[in-house]
Protein backbone atom coordinates (compact mmCIF):
# COMPACT_ATOMS: atom_id res chain seq x y z
CA UNK A 1 0.00 0.00 0.00
CA UNK A 2 2.73 2.53 -0.85
CA UNK A 3 0.35 4.99 -2.47
CA UNK A 4 -1.79 5.26 0.62
CA UNK A 5 1.26 5.62 2.87
CA UNK A 6 2.73 8.29 0.62
CA UNK A 7 -0.38 10.41 0.82
CA UNK A 8 -0.70 10.05 4.56
CA UNK A 9 2.91 11.10 5.08
CA UNK A 10 2.14 14.49 3.56
CA UNK A 11 -0.77 14.96 5.96
CA UNK A 12 1.21 14.22 9.10
CA UNK A 13 4.50 15.83 8.02
CA UNK A 14 3.84 19.25 9.48
CA UNK A 15 2.82 17.95 12.90
CA UNK A 16 5.73 15.52 13.09
CA UNK A 17 8.21 18.14 11.94
CA UNK A 18 7.03 20.65 14.52
CA UNK A 19 7.42 18.12 17.35
CA UNK A 20 10.86 17.08 16.18
CA UNK A 21 12.07 20.59 15.41
CA UNK A 22 11.06 21.85 18.82
CA UNK A 23 12.80 18.93 20.53
CA UNK A 24 15.79 18.89 18.19
CA UNK A 25 18.71 18.32 20.55
CA UNK A 26 16.55 19.12 23.59
CA UNK A 27 14.58 17.17 26.15
CA UNK A 28 10.86 16.62 26.19
CA UNK A 29 10.13 19.70 28.28
CA UNK A 30 12.74 22.04 26.86
CA UNK A 31 15.52 20.83 29.13
CA UNK A 32 18.79 19.68 27.70
CA UNK A 33 19.09 16.03 26.70
CA UNK A 34 21.87 14.41 28.73
CA UNK A 35 23.88 12.02 26.56
CA UNK A 36 25.28 8.78 27.92
CA UNK A 37 28.80 10.01 27.27
CA UNK A 38 28.37 13.36 29.02
CA UNK A 39 30.03 12.21 32.23
CA UNK A 40 33.21 11.30 30.39
CA UNK A 41 33.60 14.60 28.57
CA UNK A 42 32.01 17.17 30.81
CA UNK A 43 33.75 16.75 34.12
CA UNK A 44 37.00 18.51 33.25
CA UNK A 45 38.29 21.01 30.75
CA UNK A 46 38.75 19.38 27.34
CA UNK A 47 41.98 19.49 25.34
CA UNK A 48 40.23 22.06 23.14
CA UNK A 49 39.93 24.60 25.90
CA UNK A 50 43.37 23.90 27.26
CA UNK A 51 44.85 24.61 23.82
CA UNK A 52 43.07 27.93 23.41
CA UNK A 53 45.26 30.92 24.33
CA UNK A 54 42.17 33.11 24.64
CA UNK A 55 40.40 30.81 27.08
CA UNK A 56 38.87 32.34 30.18
CA UNK A 57 37.64 30.80 33.42
CA UNK A 58 33.95 30.47 34.23
CA UNK A 59 32.48 30.74 37.72
CA UNK A 60 32.69 26.94 37.94
CA UNK A 61 36.38 26.99 37.17
CA UNK A 62 36.00 25.42 33.72
CA UNK A 63 37.87 27.18 30.94
CA UNK A 64 36.03 28.11 27.74
CA UNK A 65 37.17 29.92 24.60
CA UNK A 66 36.68 33.62 24.07
CA UNK A 67 33.10 33.90 22.79
CA UNK A 68 34.21 36.39 20.11
CA UNK A 69 35.87 33.44 18.36
CA UNK A 70 32.80 31.20 18.40
CA UNK A 71 30.09 30.39 15.92
CA UNK A 72 26.56 30.94 17.24
CA UNK A 73 24.61 27.96 18.54
CA UNK A 74 22.27 27.10 15.67
CA UNK A 75 20.61 24.55 13.45
CA UNK A 76 21.09 24.44 9.70
CA UNK A 77 19.39 22.51 6.90
CA UNK A 78 21.18 19.92 4.83
CA UNK A 79 22.16 21.12 1.38
CA UNK A 80 21.15 19.19 -1.72
CA UNK A 81 24.60 17.59 -1.89
CA UNK A 82 24.46 16.63 1.79
CA UNK A 83 20.94 15.24 1.37
CA UNK A 84 22.10 13.13 -1.57
CA UNK A 85 25.20 11.86 0.26
CA UNK A 86 23.18 11.12 3.41
CA UNK A 87 20.48 9.03 1.76
CA UNK A 88 23.10 7.19 -0.24
CA UNK A 89 24.97 6.26 2.90
CA UNK A 90 21.95 5.36 5.01
CA UNK A 91 19.80 3.65 2.38
CA UNK A 92 22.38 2.53 -0.22
CA UNK A 93 20.10 4.13 -2.78
CA UNK A 94 21.02 4.43 -6.42
CA UNK A 95 18.70 7.35 -6.98
CA UNK A 96 20.12 9.95 -4.57
CA UNK A 97 21.74 12.04 -7.29
CA UNK A 98 18.58 12.20 -9.41
CA UNK A 99 16.47 13.09 -6.37
CA UNK A 100 18.79 15.90 -5.30
CA UNK A 101 18.70 17.25 -8.85
CA UNK A 102 14.92 17.66 -8.50
CA UNK A 103 15.22 19.81 -5.38
CA UNK A 104 15.25 23.62 -5.67
CA UNK A 105 18.77 25.08 -5.92
CA UNK A 106 20.54 25.78 -2.65
CA UNK A 107 20.89 29.34 -1.42
CA UNK A 108 24.56 30.38 -1.36
CA UNK A 109 26.68 32.48 0.94
CA UNK A 110 30.08 33.54 -0.32
CA UNK A 111 29.66 31.05 -3.15
CA UNK A 112 29.21 28.07 -0.83
CA UNK A 113 26.06 25.98 -0.66
CA UNK A 114 26.69 24.79 2.91
CA UNK A 115 25.47 27.65 5.08
CA UNK A 116 23.01 28.49 7.82
CA UNK A 117 20.71 30.50 5.53
CA UNK A 118 19.04 27.48 3.91
CA UNK A 119 15.31 27.46 4.52
CA UNK A 120 12.28 25.23 4.02
CA UNK A 121 9.57 26.66 1.77
CA UNK A 122 6.39 25.10 0.30
CA UNK A 123 8.17 24.08 -2.90
CA UNK A 124 10.93 22.16 -1.20
CA UNK A 125 8.46 20.59 1.24
CA UNK A 126 6.58 19.11 -1.70
CA UNK A 127 9.79 17.97 -3.41
CA UNK A 128 11.05 16.39 -0.19
CA UNK A 129 7.75 14.55 0.18
CA UNK A 130 8.13 13.21 -3.35
CA UNK A 131 11.72 12.21 -2.61
CA UNK A 132 10.64 10.43 0.59
CA UNK A 133 7.99 8.51 -1.33
CA UNK A 134 10.48 7.43 -3.99
CA UNK A 135 13.21 6.47 -1.54
CA UNK A 136 10.87 4.52 0.75
CA UNK A 137 9.35 2.69 -2.22
CA UNK A 138 12.82 1.79 -3.51
CA UNK A 139 13.89 0.58 -0.05
CA UNK A 140 10.82 -1.67 0.15
CA UNK A 141 11.24 -3.02 -3.37
CA UNK A 142 14.97 -3.80 -3.26
CA UNK A 143 14.93 -5.37 0.21
CA UNK A 144 16.89 -2.61 1.96
CA UNK A 145 14.05 -1.90 4.37
CA UNK A 146 13.69 -5.58 5.26
CA UNK A 147 17.39 -5.60 6.21
CA UNK A 148 17.10 -2.37 8.21
CA UNK A 149 13.87 -3.37 9.99
CA UNK A 150 13.70 -7.18 10.19
CA UNK A 151 10.83 -8.72 12.15
CA UNK A 152 9.71 -12.33 12.58
CA UNK A 153 6.97 -11.57 15.10
CA UNK A 154 3.63 -12.05 13.42
CA UNK A 155 1.40 -10.64 16.15
CA UNK A 156 0.38 -6.99 16.14
CA UNK A 157 2.14 -6.35 19.45
CA UNK A 158 5.27 -8.14 18.32
CA UNK A 159 5.43 -6.21 15.05
CA UNK A 160 4.99 -2.95 16.90
CA UNK A 161 7.96 -3.83 19.13
CA UNK A 162 10.01 -4.42 15.98
CA UNK A 163 8.87 -1.06 14.64
CA UNK A 164 9.89 0.64 17.88
CA UNK A 165 13.32 -1.01 17.74
CA UNK A 166 13.72 0.19 14.14
CA UNK A 167 12.72 3.73 15.14
CA UNK A 168 15.15 3.85 18.06
CA UNK A 169 18.12 2.34 16.19
CA UNK A 170 17.81 3.48 12.60
CA UNK A 171 16.12 6.68 13.73
CA UNK A 172 19.24 7.50 15.75
CA UNK A 173 21.31 7.10 12.58
CA UNK A 174 18.91 9.36 10.69
CA UNK A 175 18.90 12.03 13.43
CA UNK A 176 22.59 11.56 14.27
CA UNK A 177 21.71 11.31 17.98
CA UNK A 178 19.43 9.27 20.27
CA UNK A 179 15.74 10.03 19.88
CA UNK A 180 13.76 11.53 22.75
CA UNK A 181 10.46 10.10 23.95
CA UNK A 182 8.18 12.46 22.00
CA UNK A 183 10.00 11.68 18.77
CA UNK A 184 9.66 7.93 19.26
CA UNK A 185 5.99 8.37 20.12
CA UNK A 186 5.31 10.47 17.01
CA UNK A 187 7.11 8.05 14.71
CA UNK A 188 5.23 5.10 16.22
CA UNK A 189 2.04 6.95 15.34
CA UNK A 190 3.26 6.96 11.75
CA UNK A 191 3.83 3.23 11.94
CA UNK A 192 0.28 2.71 13.22
CA UNK A 193 -1.14 4.73 10.32
CA UNK A 194 0.95 2.93 7.70
CA UNK A 195 0.33 -0.59 9.01
CA UNK A 196 -3.41 -0.17 9.66
CA UNK A 197 -5.06 -2.69 7.36
CA UNK A 198 -1.71 -3.34 5.71
CA UNK A 199 1.58 -5.07 6.55
CA UNK A 200 4.49 -4.53 8.89
CA UNK A 201 6.68 -3.53 5.95
CA UNK A 202 4.09 -0.93 4.90
CA UNK A 203 4.17 0.46 8.43
CA UNK A 204 7.95 0.79 8.66
CA UNK A 205 7.99 2.13 5.11
CA UNK A 206 5.66 4.84 6.30
CA UNK A 207 7.99 5.55 9.23
CA UNK A 208 10.86 5.89 6.77
CA UNK A 209 8.86 8.46 4.80
CA UNK A 210 8.30 10.41 7.99
CA UNK A 211 11.97 10.21 8.99
CA UNK A 212 13.07 11.49 5.59
CA UNK A 213 10.78 14.52 5.91
CA UNK A 214 11.42 15.28 9.56
CA UNK A 215 13.34 18.24 10.88
CA UNK A 216 15.46 15.87 12.96
CA UNK A 217 16.84 14.45 9.72
CA UNK A 218 16.86 17.58 7.56
CA UNK A 219 18.60 19.81 10.11
CA UNK A 220 22.01 19.55 11.72
CA UNK A 221 22.10 20.86 15.28
CA UNK A 222 24.89 22.79 16.99
CA UNK A 223 23.10 23.49 20.26
CA UNK A 224 25.19 21.72 22.89
CA UNK A 225 24.13 19.27 25.57
CA UNK A 226 24.58 21.30 28.75
CA UNK A 227 23.64 24.65 30.19
CA UNK A 228 25.65 27.62 28.87
CA UNK A 229 28.68 28.74 30.83
CA UNK A 230 28.80 32.09 32.52
CA UNK A 231 30.77 33.32 29.51
CA UNK A 232 27.82 32.55 27.22
CA UNK A 233 29.43 29.52 25.55
CA UNK A 234 28.08 26.01 25.18
CA UNK A 235 30.01 22.83 24.41
CA UNK A 236 28.68 20.71 21.56
CA UNK A 237 27.47 17.25 22.44
CA UNK A 238 29.69 14.33 21.40
CA UNK A 239 27.10 13.43 18.74
CA UNK A 240 27.16 16.98 17.38
CA UNK A 241 30.96 17.01 17.24
CA UNK A 242 30.94 13.77 15.26
CA UNK A 243 28.29 15.11 12.88
CA UNK A 244 30.05 18.45 12.41
CA UNK A 245 33.31 16.70 11.57
CA UNK A 246 31.73 14.10 9.31
CA UNK A 247 29.57 16.53 7.34
CA UNK A 248 32.48 18.93 6.84
CA UNK A 249 34.76 16.17 5.55
CA UNK A 250 32.30 13.84 3.77
CA UNK A 251 28.97 15.73 3.49
CA UNK A 252 27.43 12.64 5.12
CA UNK A 253 26.63 11.24 8.60
CA UNK A 254 29.29 9.78 10.92
CA UNK A 255 30.36 6.17 10.41
CA UNK A 256 30.58 3.58 13.19
CA UNK A 257 34.18 4.39 14.13
CA UNK A 258 33.45 8.10 14.43
CA UNK A 259 30.37 7.38 16.54
CA UNK A 260 32.45 5.16 18.82
CA UNK A 261 35.02 7.92 19.23
CA UNK A 262 32.21 10.34 20.04
CA UNK A 263 30.77 7.99 22.67
CA UNK A 264 34.16 7.69 24.35
CA UNK A 265 34.63 11.46 24.46
CA UNK A 266 37.77 11.22 22.31
CA UNK A 267 36.61 13.82 19.79
CA UNK A 268 37.16 16.59 22.32
CA UNK A 269 40.85 16.15 21.51
CA UNK A 270 41.94 18.14 18.39
CA UNK A 271 44.56 15.49 17.59
CA UNK A 272 41.91 12.75 17.54
CA UNK A 273 39.64 14.85 15.32
CA UNK A 274 42.55 15.37 12.94
CA UNK A 275 43.28 11.63 12.94
CA UNK A 276 39.65 10.81 12.18
CA UNK A 277 39.55 13.38 9.39
CA UNK A 278 42.68 11.87 7.82
CA UNK A 279 41.12 8.41 8.05
CA UNK A 280 38.02 9.61 6.23
CA UNK A 281 40.04 11.38 3.54
CA UNK A 282 42.05 8.22 2.98
CA UNK A 283 39.26 5.64 3.00
CA UNK A 284 35.94 7.38 2.32
CA UNK A 285 35.15 8.22 -1.33
CA UNK A 286 32.55 10.75 -0.16
CA UNK A 287 35.38 12.77 1.42
CA UNK A 288 36.95 13.14 -1.99
CA UNK A 289 33.60 14.15 -3.48
CA UNK A 290 33.15 16.75 -0.76
CA UNK A 291 36.63 18.19 -1.33
CA UNK A 292 35.98 18.48 -5.05
CA UNK A 293 32.75 20.33 -4.34
CA UNK A 294 34.44 22.74 -1.92
CA UNK A 295 37.19 23.64 -4.39
CA UNK A 296 34.75 24.08 -7.28
CA UNK A 297 32.50 26.29 -5.15
CA UNK A 298 35.51 28.28 -3.94
CA UNK A 299 36.36 29.21 -7.53
CA UNK A 300 32.73 29.32 -8.68
CA UNK A 301 33.42 26.87 -11.50
CA UNK A 302 30.50 24.65 -10.50
CA UNK A 303 28.39 27.26 -12.29
CA UNK A 304 29.46 25.63 -15.53
CA UNK A 305 27.18 22.68 -14.78
CA UNK A 306 24.05 24.73 -15.57
CA UNK A 307 25.55 27.20 -18.05
CA UNK A 308 24.69 27.75 -21.70
CA UNK A 309 26.28 29.59 -24.60
CA UNK A 310 25.07 31.26 -27.77
CA UNK A 311 24.93 28.37 -30.23
CA UNK A 312 25.77 30.65 -33.14
CA UNK A 313 28.95 32.00 -31.56
CA UNK A 314 29.94 28.75 -29.83
CA UNK A 315 28.28 25.92 -31.76
CA UNK A 316 30.47 23.26 -30.12
CA UNK A 317 29.76 24.22 -26.51
CA UNK A 318 26.90 21.80 -25.84
CA UNK A 319 28.88 18.91 -27.29
CA UNK A 320 31.90 19.85 -25.16
CA UNK A 321 30.08 20.78 -21.96
CA UNK A 322 30.03 17.31 -20.39
CA UNK A 323 33.80 16.98 -20.88
CA UNK A 324 34.37 20.49 -19.47
CA UNK A 325 32.35 19.63 -16.35
CA UNK A 326 34.09 16.27 -15.96
CA UNK A 327 37.53 17.85 -16.29
CA UNK A 328 36.78 20.40 -13.58
CA UNK A 329 35.86 17.61 -11.16
CA UNK A 330 38.44 15.02 -12.16
CA UNK A 331 41.33 17.50 -12.17
CA UNK A 332 40.61 18.69 -8.63
CA UNK A 333 40.31 15.08 -7.46
CA UNK A 334 43.56 14.14 -9.21
CA UNK A 335 45.53 17.05 -7.74
CA UNK A 336 44.17 16.61 -4.22
CA UNK A 337 44.38 12.83 -3.96
CA UNK A 338 46.67 11.45 -6.68
CA UNK A 339 49.29 14.14 -7.30
CA UNK A 340 50.99 16.56 -4.89
CA UNK A 341 47.75 17.57 -3.15
CA UNK A 342 48.75 21.23 -3.16
CA UNK A 343 47.15 24.54 -4.02
CA UNK A 344 50.35 25.26 -5.93
CA UNK A 345 49.74 22.40 -8.35
CA UNK A 346 46.05 23.23 -8.57
CA UNK A 347 46.92 26.72 -9.81
CA UNK A 348 50.14 25.92 -11.66
CA UNK A 349 49.84 22.45 -13.21
CA UNK A 350 51.02 22.10 -16.80
CA UNK A 351 48.78 19.07 -17.25
CA UNK A 352 45.17 18.02 -17.02
CA UNK A 353 43.21 14.78 -16.79
CA UNK A 354 41.77 12.93 -19.76
CA UNK A 355 38.07 13.37 -19.05
CA UNK A 356 36.52 12.89 -22.44
CA UNK A 357 36.78 14.38 -25.92
CA UNK A 358 37.78 17.89 -24.81
CA UNK A 359 38.98 19.18 -28.18
CA UNK A 360 39.56 22.75 -26.96
CA UNK A 361 43.03 21.90 -25.66
CA UNK A 362 46.36 21.29 -27.36
CA UNK A 363 48.34 18.55 -25.65
CA UNK A 364 51.91 17.32 -25.83
CA UNK A 365 52.13 13.73 -24.65
CA UNK A 366 51.41 12.11 -21.33
CA UNK A 367 51.18 14.03 -18.07
CA UNK A 368 52.80 13.21 -14.71
CA UNK A 369 50.12 10.79 -13.47
CA UNK A 370 48.24 7.98 -15.23
CA UNK A 371 45.33 9.27 -17.30
CA UNK A 372 46.74 12.80 -17.69
CA UNK A 373 48.09 14.84 -20.58
CA UNK A 374 50.67 17.63 -20.74
CA UNK A 375 49.25 20.93 -21.97
CA UNK A 376 50.71 23.32 -24.50
CA UNK A 377 49.00 26.65 -23.95
CA UNK A 378 47.35 26.69 -20.51
CA UNK A 379 48.48 26.46 -16.89
CA UNK A 380 46.40 25.41 -13.89
CA UNK A 381 42.72 25.40 -13.10
CA UNK A 382 42.22 29.12 -13.81
CA UNK A 383 43.08 28.52 -17.47
CA UNK A 384 40.76 25.56 -17.87
CA UNK A 385 37.50 25.83 -19.75
CA UNK A 386 35.32 25.53 -16.64
CA UNK A 387 36.71 28.74 -15.15
CA UNK A 388 36.96 30.61 -18.45
CA UNK A 389 33.48 29.69 -19.65
CA UNK A 390 31.88 30.28 -16.24
CA UNK A 391 33.25 33.81 -16.11
CA UNK A 392 32.15 34.90 -19.55
CA UNK A 393 29.05 36.00 -21.39
CA UNK A 394 27.03 33.67 -23.57
CA UNK A 395 28.57 35.23 -26.68
CA UNK A 396 31.98 36.59 -25.64
CA UNK A 397 34.70 36.62 -23.00
CA UNK A 398 34.24 38.94 -20.03
CA UNK A 399 37.47 40.31 -18.50
CA UNK A 400 35.61 41.96 -15.61
CA UNK A 401 33.98 38.70 -14.50
CA UNK A 402 37.32 36.91 -14.70
CA UNK A 403 39.24 39.70 -13.00
CA UNK A 404 36.81 40.01 -10.12
CA UNK A 405 36.86 36.23 -9.58
CA UNK A 406 40.66 36.11 -9.37
CA UNK A 407 40.90 39.23 -7.20
CA UNK A 408 38.27 38.11 -4.69
CA UNK A 409 38.69 34.34 -4.61
CA UNK A 410 42.36 33.72 -5.35
CA UNK A 411 43.98 36.92 -4.03
CA UNK A 412 41.41 37.84 -1.33
CA UNK A 413 41.39 41.47 -2.43
CA UNK A 414 38.30 43.29 -1.23
CA UNK A 415 36.34 44.91 -4.04
CA UNK A 416 33.27 47.04 -3.52
CA UNK A 417 30.22 46.56 -5.69
CA UNK A 418 29.48 49.35 -8.20
CA UNK A 419 26.26 49.97 -6.28
CA UNK A 420 28.37 51.19 -3.36
CA UNK A 421 29.32 54.13 -5.57
CA UNK A 422 25.82 54.55 -7.05
CA UNK A 423 27.18 53.40 -10.39
CA UNK A 424 24.92 51.79 -12.95
CA UNK A 425 27.11 49.54 -15.05
CA UNK A 426 26.49 49.85 -18.77
CA UNK A 427 28.15 47.11 -20.85
CA UNK A 428 30.56 48.38 -23.51
CA UNK A 429 28.89 48.90 -26.86
CA UNK A 430 29.43 45.99 -29.29
CA UNK A 431 31.96 46.84 -31.98
CA UNK A 432 32.98 44.23 -34.56
CA UNK A 433 36.12 46.26 -35.33
CA UNK A 434 37.54 46.05 -31.80
CA UNK A 435 38.74 43.33 -29.46
CA UNK A 436 36.99 42.71 -26.17
CA UNK A 437 39.90 44.29 -24.34
CA UNK A 438 39.73 47.45 -26.44
CA UNK A 439 36.03 47.77 -25.66
CA UNK A 440 36.33 47.04 -21.92
CA UNK A 441 39.34 49.31 -21.51
CA UNK A 442 36.85 52.18 -21.28
CA UNK A 443 36.50 51.50 -17.53
CA UNK A 444 40.06 52.60 -16.87
CA UNK A 445 39.34 55.96 -18.51
CA UNK A 446 36.67 56.85 -15.95
CA UNK A 447 38.09 58.30 -12.70
CA UNK A 448 35.43 56.67 -10.51
CA UNK A 449 35.54 53.27 -12.23
CA UNK A 450 39.32 53.29 -12.18
CA UNK A 451 39.34 52.87 -8.39
CA UNK A 452 38.36 49.23 -8.72
CA UNK A 453 39.36 48.53 -12.32
CA UNK A 454 43.01 49.25 -11.62
CA UNK A 455 42.81 45.95 -9.70
CA UNK A 456 40.26 44.10 -11.82
CA UNK A 457 41.55 44.80 -15.33
CA UNK A 458 45.11 43.43 -15.00
CA UNK A 459 43.73 40.13 -13.72
CA UNK A 460 40.90 40.02 -16.25
CA UNK A 461 42.77 41.16 -19.37
CA UNK A 462 45.46 38.52 -18.81
CA UNK A 463 42.91 35.88 -19.88
CA UNK A 464 42.09 37.48 -23.24
CA UNK A 465 43.94 34.78 -25.16
CA UNK A 466 40.92 32.60 -24.29
CA UNK A 467 37.43 33.17 -25.72
CA UNK A 468 34.11 32.92 -23.88
CA UNK A 469 34.07 29.14 -24.19
CA UNK A 470 37.66 28.71 -23.08
CA UNK A 471 39.19 28.14 -26.48
CA UNK A 472 42.67 29.49 -27.21
CA UNK A 473 42.89 32.43 -29.64
CA UNK A 474 45.50 34.85 -30.98
CA UNK A 475 43.11 37.12 -32.87
CA UNK A 476 39.63 38.52 -32.33
CA UNK A 477 37.59 40.40 -34.92
CA UNK A 478 40.63 40.34 -37.18
CA UNK A 479 42.81 42.10 -34.63
CA UNK A 480 45.62 40.63 -32.47
CA UNK A 481 44.64 39.75 -28.92
CA UNK A 482 46.62 41.50 -26.19
CA UNK A 483 46.93 39.64 -22.86
CA UNK A 484 49.88 41.60 -21.45
CA UNK A 485 49.27 43.07 -17.99
CA UNK A 486 51.04 44.59 -15.01
CA UNK A 487 49.74 43.69 -11.54
CA UNK A 488 50.43 46.24 -8.79
CA UNK A 489 48.75 45.17 -5.54
CA UNK A 490 51.72 45.25 -3.15
CA UNK A 491 51.48 41.48 -2.88
CA UNK A 492 53.94 38.70 -3.59
CA UNK A 493 52.42 38.16 -7.05
CA UNK A 494 53.04 41.69 -8.35
CA UNK A 495 54.76 41.90 -11.73
CA UNK A 496 54.47 42.16 -15.49
CA UNK A 497 52.94 39.15 -17.26
CA UNK A 498 52.55 38.16 -20.88
CA UNK A 499 49.29 36.36 -20.15
CA UNK A 500 47.25 34.46 -17.57
CA UNK A 501 49.53 31.43 -17.82
CA UNK A 502 52.46 33.42 -16.49
CA UNK A 503 50.22 34.98 -13.85
CA UNK A 504 48.91 31.56 -12.78
CA UNK A 505 52.45 30.22 -12.46
CA UNK A 506 53.34 33.02 -10.03
CA UNK A 507 50.05 32.71 -8.12
CA UNK A 508 50.85 29.02 -7.72
CA UNK A 509 53.93 29.93 -5.68
CA UNK A 510 52.30 32.82 -3.82
CA UNK A 511 51.81 32.60 -0.07
CA UNK A 512 49.07 35.19 -0.45
CA UNK A 513 47.13 32.82 -2.71
CA UNK A 514 47.62 29.89 -0.33
CA UNK A 515 46.47 32.06 2.56
CA UNK A 516 43.42 33.13 0.55
CA UNK A 517 42.55 29.48 -0.06
CA UNK A 518 42.78 28.83 3.67
CA UNK A 519 40.47 31.78 4.36
CA UNK A 520 37.86 30.42 1.98
CA UNK A 521 38.06 26.94 3.46
CA UNK A 522 37.46 28.50 6.89
CA UNK A 523 34.40 30.28 5.50
CA UNK A 524 33.18 27.05 3.94
CA UNK A 525 33.68 25.18 7.20
CA UNK A 526 31.88 27.72 9.36
CA UNK A 527 28.89 27.57 7.01
CA UNK A 528 27.96 31.19 7.54
CA UNK A 529 28.49 34.41 5.67
CA UNK A 530 29.12 36.48 8.79
CA UNK A 531 32.62 35.44 9.90
CA UNK A 532 34.70 36.63 6.93
CA UNK A 533 37.42 38.98 8.18
CA UNK A 534 36.51 38.51 11.84
CA UNK A 535 38.65 37.57 14.82
CA UNK A 536 37.62 33.94 14.36
CA UNK A 537 39.02 33.93 10.82
CA UNK A 538 42.22 35.63 11.97
CA UNK A 539 42.69 33.01 14.70
CA UNK A 540 42.20 30.23 12.16
CA UNK A 541 44.83 31.80 9.89
CA UNK A 542 47.19 31.96 12.87
CA UNK A 543 46.60 28.24 13.48
CA UNK A 544 47.10 27.50 9.77
CA UNK A 545 50.35 29.49 9.65
CA UNK A 546 51.64 27.62 12.69
CA UNK A 547 51.52 24.34 10.76
CA UNK A 548 54.65 23.19 8.87
CA UNK A 549 55.27 25.12 5.65
CA UNK A 550 54.63 22.06 3.48
CA UNK A 551 51.22 21.53 5.08
CA UNK A 552 50.16 25.16 4.55
CA UNK A 553 49.83 24.60 0.82
CA UNK A 554 48.19 21.19 1.15
CA UNK A 555 44.49 21.10 0.27
CA UNK A 556 43.55 18.28 2.65
CA UNK A 557 45.75 19.51 5.51
CA UNK A 558 44.10 22.93 5.27
CA UNK A 559 40.71 21.26 5.73
CA UNK A 560 42.06 19.21 8.63
CA UNK A 561 43.32 22.41 10.26
CA UNK A 562 39.70 23.54 10.44
CA UNK A 563 38.56 20.53 12.49
CA UNK A 564 41.60 20.98 14.74
CA UNK A 565 40.50 24.49 15.73
CA UNK A 566 40.27 24.88 19.54
CA UNK A 567 36.83 26.43 19.05
CA UNK A 568 35.51 23.60 16.84
CA UNK A 569 33.57 22.05 19.73
CA UNK A 570 32.14 25.26 21.22
CA UNK A 571 29.31 27.61 20.24
CA UNK A 572 28.18 31.03 21.41
CA UNK A 573 24.70 31.34 22.93
CA UNK A 574 22.80 34.07 21.09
Amino acid sequence: MPARGAGASRVVFTAIAMVILCSCGRGEHGSTVVRASEASVGATATPDTAADPDAGATSSGREVPNTASLLPARIRRLTNAEYEATVRKLLSTRMGDSIAADLPPDFRQGGFTVNDAQRIDPVIVERLAQAADALAAEAQQNGTLAQLAPCHRLSHAGARKCARAFIETFGARMYRRPLVHDEVKSLLALYDVGSDGATYQDGVGHVLRGLLQSAGFLYLTELGDAAPTGAGAVSLSPDEIASSLSYFVTSAPPDDELLAKAASGALSDPAERAAQARRLFEHEPMAQDSTVRLVREWLGIDRIDQSAKDSIVYPDFEAQKAAIVAESKDFVRAVAFRASGTVSELLGAHWTVDSGPLTLYRTDGAGPIPGSSALVDRVGILNQAAFLASYANAHESHPVFRGVAVARRVACIKLDSPTAFDIIVVPPVPDPKKTTRERFDVHSKDALCQICHSTIDPFGFSFEQFDGMGGFRTRENGRPVDSRVVVKEQRDFDGAYADSNQLASVLAESKSARSCFARFMFRAGTATGSLAGTQAETEFLDLWEATPAAAQGDIVETLIAFVRRPTFTWRRVQ
